[in-house]
């Protein structure tokens, strides 16, 4: 029977695993064991263990960079470590809360992605990409995507809870994917034939879970969802 490992396996596991990203830094060794410990101690608590994508460890790295005040050299690892990743989304200054697997999975899948919008507060409008989800995927709506849905949002409520709620959710793609924006007698060429919901259900139904979250959080408002594209008149 394979030994099922212990905690204290795990860390030094993730320890020798974290040192080996680390060597060739040449930080402080101080700097590189409170890096090191840092990451460690959030993984224990989120519970993960290996294995784990090396993005992921990298995004933690920087992260405890940053906590620890050393904004120059989380920048040369992010240039040299995180290319893909729009890494101030999760700068501390912007997503003070901790990042848990699935939201970093979120925005790796590029189904999530944040924009700085145009107006005056400076404030980010969070983007939720229906392009990304495979068409067939469209059938089981009412039965996976809306929990799911309910549950990304949840995760994304962190990113609002600075401004109390005043912030911005965009709705991209929601046509390409099979939901027409706007509700039609006839169904219109494209659609897809297993879509129960249109766009305007998706749109209330995020505004429902946005306002409970605003409930149980505290906000003082409520996230305005937004359509950001429609279909083609052809």
């Amino acid at each position: 029977m394979i030994p099922i490992p212990s905690s204290d396996d795990v860390r030094e596991t993730l320890r020798g695993h974290l040192e080996g990203l680390i060597r060739g830094a040449a930080w402080d060794p101080a700097i590189a064991e409170a890096v090191a410990a840092a990451a460690i101690a959030y993984l224990a608590d989120q519970r993960l263990s290996p294995p784990l994508p090396d993005d992921y460890l990298h995004l933690l790295i920087y992260r405890a960079l940053r906590s620890l005040n050393q904004r120059d050299a989380a920048g040369r690892w992010a240039a040299a470590h995180l290319p893909g990743i729009d890494v101030p989304v999760f700068d501390p200054d912007v997503w003070p809360g901790p990042v848990p697997l699935l939201v970093w999975q979120l925005f790796a899948s590029r189904l999530v992605r944040p924009a700085r919008t145009v107006t005056a507060e400076g404030r980010i409008l969070w983007t939720l990409d229906f392009r990304r989800l495979r068409k067939e995927q469209a059938g089981w709506l009412e039965i996976t995507l809306l929990p799911g849905l309910r549950a990304l949002l949840e995760q994304l409520a962190p990113a609002w809870d600075e401004s109390s709620g005043a912030g911005l959710l965009g709705l991209r793609g929601l046509y390409a994917a099979g939901f027409a924006p706007t509700p039609r007698r006839r169904k219109p060429k494209g659609r897809s034939a297993y879509a129960p919901l249109d766009a305007p259900a998706i749109r209330d139904f995020c505004l429902h879970v946005l306002a409970h979250l605003q409930h149980a959080r505290g906000w003082t408002r409520t996230p305005d969802v937004l359509y950001l594209d429609f279909p083609s008149r052809h």
